[in-house]
């Protein structure tokens, strides 16, 4: 009597963790999309093809800098959704032959997509395509980046940072790489743009 019931338990244990893992399979890419969506995708695709970048690539970067608030300033005055700072936008703008620039048309979206994609491209020409510098240089400022690798401040394994000098860039760098490999993952079709 005791080995039916112990059986029937264990039958039971199977049948409810079967059931949890259908569940969590069926539903994970529909709960992990909205966690991770695509909005201003139409933008994100036209900017990122213009400046040689994946469309996966900026989403992450999009999300880590502002979480798709096309408004928010940071405490260090970065605006919008690529966070592009008014020193970097009037700079960007002079480049990209923008007239009569000001801090406020970085809450545009188009604009600031338009810049933010510029200047990742531009700072991935500049470390020769490594995305490891090119995002910390986003995060921490291309002259800090290149003081660093001068200096042997940066750890590597492989191809990838382990440390940097600043905290702040070390955690961004982490970031923006695990929700990139979550949006190649979840968009695989959007990784080959």
């Amino acid at each position: 009597m005791r080995k039916a019931i112990l059986h029937k338990r264990r039958f039971s244990n199977i049948c409810i963790i079967l059931v949890f893992l259908i569940l969590v399979f069926a539903f994970a890419p529909s709960l992990l999309r909205r966690m991770f969506p695509t909005p201003y995708l139409e933008v994100i695709k036209s900017y990122a093809s213009e400046n040689g970048l994946k469309v996966t690539m900026v989403l992450a970067v999009v999300k880590a800098e502002s979480d798709f608030r096309e408004k928010v300033i940071s405490p260090k005055g970065a605006v919008g959704l690529m966070q592009v700072t008014e020193r970097t936008g009037q700079w960007i703008a002079s480049e990209l032959g923008v007239n009569e620039f000001t801090t406020d048309m970085l809450k545009d979206p188009e604009l600031n997509i338009r810049f933010g994609c510029w200047y990742l491209s531009y700072l991935l020409g500049r470390f020769d395509g490594n995305s490891e510098l090119a995002l910390a240089a986003y995060n921490a400022g291309e002259g800090n980046v290149f003081r660093w690798l001068d200096s042997g401040d940066i750890k590597w394994d492989a191809a990838n940072i382990t440390s940097l000098p600043y905290k702040e860039t070390e955690s961004y760098l982490v970031r923006v790489n695990r929700i990139y490999f979550v949006y190649k993952t979840l968009y695989p079709e959007l990784d080959s743009w």
